[in-house]
């Protein structure tokens, strides 16, 4: 549809924030068309960091999963700018001028054909102009058409974003910070080296077993108690120096 400088330029002149809106629309509707994919998988990813999935795994797990959520993200977006079209003027006069009846715009962009010369030609031609000048003078913007499930008939995005809702509302993440690490002792891990201790007295005395971080005190205990510690950090962060038993050889931290 080409532009005159008759009638159709200053109806489209009148008509310019509805002809914004309607262009506006037809990149929304394309880009939701192109990186559904893309917004699929952030969401995906967000989730899981939210939720403190990846605190659930190894080292090498996670990196794992960091690589895959890379490469996806990375797919999706070519993929995506791969689709996208930029929508021109004339796509947005054409949306506007295809729910008008009898297409007022396009009809206004027409040149007349014969009887230039017949005065009876030219009157004809000029009410019909003048009627769908009055036709166009009631366009309005066009909604876009955003639904995509042709192109995702599983609804994963709803999926996507429904996980991601519910993380923002109740993941850990946001409300108390990175979850401990997995294993025993978990929270120590987190906040750097730290050691757990229990005592336990022989059996033949009934007395219940002693956990050493509750207590500040010096403590006595039956001869033949057992005493177990379990060191958490980096190997070599930390170390025990005892004088009531025997030599013992290194023992690893347990990380």
């Amino acid at each position: 549809m080409a532009d005159q400088p008759t009638l159709l330029t200053p109806v489209l002149n009148r008509l310019r924030r509805p002809l914004t809106l309607t262009w506006a629309g037809l990149i929304a509707e394309r880009v939701v068309r192109a990186f559904w994919q893309l917004w699929t998988v952030v969401a995906v990813v967000a989730t899981a960091v939210l939720t403190g999935l990846p605190w659930a795994f190894s080292f090498e797990v996670v990196w794992g999963g960091i690589l895959l959520a890379a490469m996806a993200l990375i797919a999706a977006a070519i993929w995506g700018a791969r689709q996208f079209r930029w929508p021109r003027r004339a796509e947005a006069i054409a949306r506007m001028d295809a729910v008008l009846p009898g297409h007022p715009l396009a009809a206004l962009a027409d040149a007349q054909a014969i009887g230039r010369d017949d005065p009876a030609s030219q009157a004809l031609w000029r009410a019909h102009q003048g009627r769908m000048t009055d036709r166009a003078a009631k366009a309005a913007a066009v909604e876009p058409d955003l639904k995509i499930s042709n192109r995702d008939p599983f609804g994963l995005r709803y999926i996507a974003l429904l996980g991601l809702l519910l993380a923002v509302m109740f993941g850990s993440v946001l409300r108390d910070g990175p979850p401990a690490l997995p294993g025993p002792g978990g929270t120590a891990l987190a906040s750097g080296p730290t050691w757990e201790g229990w005592v336990e007295p022989p059996a033949y005395t009934g007395l219940p077993s002693l956990y050493l971080n509750d207590i500040d005190a010096q403590i006595t205990v039956p001869e033949g108690s057992r005493v177990t510690l379990r060191l958490y950090g980096e190997v070599g962060a930390l170390s025990v120096i005892e004088s009531v038993s025997g030599p013992v050889r290194d023992v690893a931290a347990t990380t």
